[in-house]
């Protein structure tokens, strides 16, 4: 049987036989090699500084994600609007922005602290979390001022990251710090009287 050139290998023949051989036949294997980061679920992206009535204010988005399948919105304090992460405007995709207000900061570490909110449904069999969009206990995304924001029957509350300032009035830098690196799956237990307890796994 004669053996013809082919993609994906080369051969040699002898007297001996003939040897196939695909390792990196004609070229090396295609590899990508990029500076930009692809990012994860709930990465805290985009954080700039703008001008906004007369003040410098921090702006950010969050990469979209799912807390059991349902994507987040993003709570925009200062407009008091909240955005799906995942949101698409004619076909493209157009993620919203939020911008932190002083409010959102903590006074002593000039931090405000990106937390994930979610709450159960108001009634039984308070199934967590709610998937109505339009009720606060939906998942959304925020900033708070709490370092340690606690846990309550109503909502949990779970830190993805953190956007710091040199100062809350007039900020010129910030850093950025991330908790949350995937998508999450949670659960909810509450017995009794005790506070509603909340536990959380990345998918």
């Amino acid at each position: 049987m004669s053996i013809q050139p082919g993609v994906g290998y080369t051969f040699t023949s002898s007297s001996q036989g003939t040897n196939l051989n695909i390792e990196k036949p004609w070229a090396p294997w295609t590899t990508y090699a990029t500076t930009e980061d692809p990012g994860h679920p709930f990465k805290i992206v985009n954080v700039q500084i703008v001008t906004s009535g007369g003040s410098q204010v921090v702006r950010y988005q969050v990469q979209s994600g799912t807390l059991n399948n349902l994507v987040p919105v993003l709570d925009d304090h200062a407009s008091g609007t909240t955005v799906k992460l995942d949101r698409v405007t004619s076909g493209v995709p157009n993620p919203p922005t939020a911008q932190l207000d002083p409010a959102q900061y903590n006074g002593t570490t000039k931090t405000s602290y990106i937390y994930l909110r979610a709450g159960p449904k108001p009634s039984a069999p308070f199934d967590y979390p709610f998937n109505d969009v339009s009720n606060e206990r939906y998942p959304a995304v925020g900033g708070y001022n709490g370092e340690s924001t606690p846990d309550t029957d109503i909502f949990s509350y779970l830190k993805i990251g953190s956007i710091a300032v040199d100062s809350i009035s007039a900020p010129t830098v910030f850093t950025v710090t991330q908790f949350v690196n995937g998508s999450l799956w949670a659960d909810r237990i509450k017995l009794g009287t005790e506070t509603a307890r909340y536990y959380y796994a990345r998918i």
